[in-house]
């Protein structure tokens, strides 16, 4: 008797589990950085898997079949919006999935709302594999994470308005994690996040904290990240593509020039010389260069002007264990001023 009780427990646990399991909503993310803010908000109220993990490069994914299936079962897509995933499109058609495409209830862009660089005055691709929309690796800043988890927020409370307050608490509570991150926690208590966000936004806050308070500098306050890479700010970088716009625009970094003499178009051996002229010229000590671009180029300029290429990770879920936006932007910084 008492072996039977325990088997009907166990079914009866087994079969709640999947209940609950079936009442989570299944999100599908085009890339990890989207995927760890999504489980950040969504937490235990969804499933979310991603396409892309953090050794891939962004532009160029298979349209493997298990994705389609992947994208088939999905209640939300969450995707940059732009023209960087260019191969989903595929995907989307062999999906079938109706209630994920763009317009529809299950769409997310998490672009909506960043400030887009680098936007092309013309629009054509005779200037190399150009994103027509502009710069479209909008991660690399944690500004962006705050808008990014914003656009996960409306999406989720679309397709689960029951649960609208539990996201919206998930969404502040991680963005106030952002700011202290970011700025450090003496500075977001005095005059809040959002606040010191309008003011880097606008490259005006290093002139706002260059005030006195109570006897000493605003600027000595500052914590969190941009304290850390201070040693960065008005340092020029060479890299090779344009991956890091957004992650320079923040902290400060000045990108020389590019490896790629246009986006997508690999170095000649003209381009190659002509950036080794160029480091030496204005001594440049680092180059940046996502993992998965190719490393006989960058070697061949480390070799022949010093330069250190600094190979990172452009999004977590990595190789190094890295699984947070967090970690990864601890990484960035720590390696490059290693070496600037």
């Amino acid at each position: 008797m008492r072996k039977q009780i325990i088997s009907v427990l166990l079914a009866l646990i087994t079969i709640s589990a999947m209940a609950a399991q079936k009442n989570q909503i299944r999100i599908v993310c085009s890339f990890s950085d989207y995927a760890s803010i999504a489980s950040e908000i969504a937490k235990g109220n969804a499933v979310v898997e991603m396409i892309s993990k953090g050794e891939s490069d962004p532009h160029f994914i298979p349209p493997k079949p298990s994705y389609a299936m992947m994208l088939n079962k999905a209640d939300i897509w969450i995707t940059t919006g732009m023209d960087l995933e260019q191969w989903s499109a595929t995907l989307l058609d062999k999906a079938r999935n109706r209630n994920i495409m763009d317009g529809a209830i299950g769409f997310v862009a998490v672009s909506d709302g960043v400030e887009i660089l680098d936007k092309p005055e013309k629009a054509d691709r005779s200037e190399g594999d150009v994103h027509l929309m502009g710069n479209p690796h909008i991660n690399t800043s944690p500004l962006n994470w705050k808008i990014i988890a914003r656009n996960i927020t409306v999406g989720l409370i679309k397709v689960d308005p029951q649960n609208a307050a539990f996201y919206e608490q998930n969404r502040d509570d991680f963005i106030d994690r952002v700011d202290r991150a970011l700025f450090g926690d003496e500075l977001v208590n005095m005059f809040g996040g959002e606040t010191l966000s309008g003011l880097l936004h606008n490259h005006t806050l290093f002139t706002f904290l260059d005030r006195e308070y109570q006897g000493r500098k605003l600027v000595d306050l500052l914590g969190g990240w941009l304290k850390e890479a201070l040693p960065l700010r008005g340092n020029r970088v060479i890299a090779y593509h344009k991956n890091w716009a957004y992650f320079a625009d923040i902290f400060g970094l000045e990108i020389a020039g590019f490896i790629e003499p246009k986006p997508g178009i690999p170095p000649s051996a003209k381009h190659v010389q002509y950036m080794v002229n160029l480091i030496k010229e204005q001594d440049i000590k680092v180059m940046l260069v996502a993992n998965y671009f190719e490393k006989k180029s960058p070697r061949m300029i480390e070799d022949r002007t010093g330069i250190k290429a600094v190979y990172l990770p452009l999004f977590v879920n990595n190789e190094l264990g890295i699984n947070n936006n967090f970690e990864l932007m601890d990484y960035w910084i720590s390696q490059i001023k290693q070496n600037i």
